[in-house]
């Protein structure tokens, strides 16, 4: 077998195995996200005006399931907590700063506007988390 062989097969199960990991990451992010606009829709439906305390709300609780999910069905590694919370953070201000302008400019509000701000933000999260947050090095 020659050394370009080698290279392709390996080349090969690096890819597979990259996109079983992003379809881990995928699920774990869509059941984060479900989370997160479940919880913030809840409040809504009790506190009508709290729209920016329910996505607050809802993010603190799907940060959590986020990580462990991540944590154990995504990446499975430990992983930095801190490091997460910063992108996580980051992505949170991305998706405010997205719904901000979705309820100032009068686009839309509400649970609408809170579900396309949180659909934004999941490839830049992935990134960060493959390469910085759970890496093993």
């Amino acid at each position: 077998m020659d050394l370009k062989a080698i290279y392709s097969r390996h080349l090969s199960s690096q890819l597979l195995s990259e996109i079983a990991t992003l379809i881990r990451f995928t699920t774990v992010g869509l059941l984060a996200t479900s989370v997160h606009i479940g919880v913030a829709a809840i409040i809504l439906f009790y506190m009508n005006e709290a729209l920016f305390l329910a996505n607050l709300i809802a993010f603190i609780v799907a940060l959590n399931v986020s990580f462990v999910g991540h944590r154990f069905f995504s990446f499975k590694r430990n992983g930095i907590f801190g490091r997460f919370f910063i992108i996580a953070l980051s992505g949170f201000a991305f998706n405010n700063i997205i719904l901000s302008g979705l309820v100032y400019f009068k686009i839309s509000g509400g649970v609408v506007a809170i579900t396309f701000s949180t659909l934004c933000v999941p490839l830049i999260i992935y990134l960060l988390s493959r390469f910085w947050v759970f890496t093993t090095k």
